[in-house]
């Protein structure tokens, strides 16, 4: 979740006071031990909350704010069992309006508040803010797909839309185009996983992004490129005249994004290279695999893994530590069989096995039937279709059925805890090596099991995806699963490998650790979007003591 507006991969007190749920208070107590010592889980000045709920309801209605004990509860519940912050309210706007009205309540009252679109930022804190009291700004009411041109190849959505509704959408008006989905739920927000810079099946999501509709924290209303000069513009060129706004709202904290415009993709025939190698010629993986990006011979998505991840599995198990890459080469017939041709050749000699699927001409019904179920799984994804398997396999691993509700994974406590870490690091054999070394090393050290997983985000980058799984009833387990997260990200740091998106228990730390000119600069960003600080976010250091809530400036 992106506080500027929203999750990625998201959640579910009588209270009517502001104090905290006592259910949900007893909830966590036994099972958030070391780890919660550790980090701040941030109680800012509580604001007037009884002044703040009665403009709420007079602005919104009865119906649309609710402060119930267990309302409150089950958007504190989280599948990464993270300390709950206190939560005030739970606001349901049906529009811009209502948003405008929100942030006012919210600045004369100064009661911070926490948007999410549907709170599912697994991993990173679901649903939370960073610091409470707060809140919570659901945005799943707001869920119209307004737009989608097939000529330009756009959508206009609001934060609501799920990646499976839009994906049910594009499919209804002829499957010409698809989004670029990642591999968490159907029901996950696009808008929410966007702005925090998640990464999908055809590379980076941030680089989709053509437009952004957001309440400022100061109340002002701001369309970024050329669509501030025209409601019903064309998405065709996003920085539009003048300083191009767009970057200022991805992983900030500077208001509400109620509107996105967002790139599609053509929906097209493509080929499939599977690669495995041994585990000592990684390195040499790589930086072939680089070398076909630059030569353009890959013209998709990229992705690399050890296969450890029994819940995100696309691979068969191998007998022997391997890593598999996968390809995708797009363009006519000809082009995509030439450039398997190629890449076939340039692997000959350092790959266990090369193989490859062609959508177009290959028929699956030849693979067996478990390399046909990875296929498909597989091929869904690369087509722009979102599905519900990693959660099937996760309640499967626990020995149950998936209800198909995506809240459970955050209030089935059954089911297996989930954290993971996002980092980014240069397209090189030897960043990739290192990085995955100490993500082994560390895992092996602290008796946890961590799956590794890269793909490519840009020309020479790569994101490093590191998911793993706890028993969320053993305290000893949430604590170690934490300590191991924080320890590999501390290492990790050490070896000038850093996050690319960050949880709501280190994103304090890590802010006051790296403070220098680029920090001061976002907070004074946020005190001239954002003056009383009303939005909460990850990404934004804390306002100092000396801040005053009136001005935002230095006494």
């Amino acid at each position: 979740m992106n506080s500027t507006g929203q999750e990625r991969h998201e959640t579910p007190m009588d209270m009517d006071t502001g104090t905290r749920s006592t259910d949900a208070t007893e909830h966590h107590t036994d099972h958030h031990t070391e780890h919660d010592t550790e980090h701040d889980t941030g109680t800012a000045a509580a604001g007037d909350v009884e002044a703040a709920l009665k403009g709420w309801r007079a602005a919104l209605g009865e119906a649309r704010v609710r402060t119930d004990g267990p309302t409150l509860a089950a958007w504190q519940r989280n599948t990464s069992e993270f300390a709950p912050r206190e939560l005030v309210a739970v606001l349901r706007p049906a529009g811009v309006s209502d948003v405008r009205q929100i942030i006012e309540v919210a600045r004369s009252t100064k009661v911070l508040l926490q948007p999410v679109s549907t709170g599912r930022n697994w991993g990173f804190g679901s649903a939370l803010p960073p610091r409470g009291p707060a809140a919570l700004v659901q945005l799943g009411d707001m869920d119209r797909i307004l737009k989608v041109d097939g000529r330009l190849g756009y959508a206009v959505i609001e934060p609501g839309v799920t990646q499976g509704r839009l994906s049910d959408h594009l499919a209804a008006l002829g499957g010409t185009l698809k989004i670029n989905v990642t591999g968490s739920a159907r029901e996950t927000s696009l808008v929410g996983n966007v702005l925090d810079r998640g990464g999908g099946n055809l590379g980076a999501r941030a680089a989709d992004l053509l437009g952004l509709e957001v309440v400022l924290g100061n109340g002002e209303v701001v369309r970024t490129g050329l669509w501030h000069l025209d409601a019903d513009t064309v998405h065709h060129y996003p920085p539009g005249l003048g300083p191009d706004l767009l970057g200022l709202f991805v992983q900030s904290g500077f208001g509400v994004v109620t509107k996105m415009a967002l790139r599609l993709h053509p929906s097209r025939p493509l080929r499939e290279v599977t690669v495995e190698v041994r585990e000592p010629l990684l390195p040499d993986l790589v930086e072939e695999l680089s070398a076909m990006c630059q030569d353009n011979l890959v013209t998709g998505y990229l992705r690399i893994t050890d296969g450890a991840d029994p819940n995100i599995r696309f691979f068969r198990a191998s007998a022997t530590p391997t890593w598999k890459a996968q390809l995708t080469l797009y363009g006519n017939a000809g082009m995509r069989a030439a450039a398997a041709t190629e890449i076939e050749h340039r692997l000959s000699g350092l790959a266990e096995s090369v193989q490859s699927f062609d959508t177009e001409h290959d028929d699956p019904a030849g693979c067996d039937e478990q390399e046909r179920a990875l296929l498909e799984a597989r091929l869904q994804l690369a087509d722009g279709v979102p599905s519900d398997r990693s959660l099937h396999n996760l309640a499967q691993t626990a020995g149950k059925a998936w209800t198909g509700a995506p809240g459970d994974l955050d209030h089935d406590r059954d089911l297996p805890g989930f954290l993971c870490l996002n980092v980014t690091l240069p397209f090189t054999g030897s960043h990739v090596v290192t990085c995955a070394e100490l993500v082994r090393r560390t895992a092996e050290e602290m008796g946890v099991t961590c799956a590794r997983l890269f793909g490519r985000i840009g020309p020479t980058a790569l994101s490093g995806f590191f998911p793993f799984y706890f028993e969320r009833t053993d305290p000893e387990a949430v604590a170690r699963a934490h300590r191991f997260k924080d320890e590999l990200l501390d290492r990790l740091e050490a070896a000038a490998i850093y996050p690319m998106r960050i949880d709501i228990d280190v994103a304090p730390a890590f802010l006051r650790r790296t403070d220098d000119g680029f920090w001061r600069s976002v907070s004074a960003i946020k005190r001239a979007l954002d003056p009383q600080g009303v939005v909460a976010s990850r990404y934004v250091p804390e306002p100092s003591p000396a801040t005053t809530p009136e001005s935002g400036e230095q006494e």
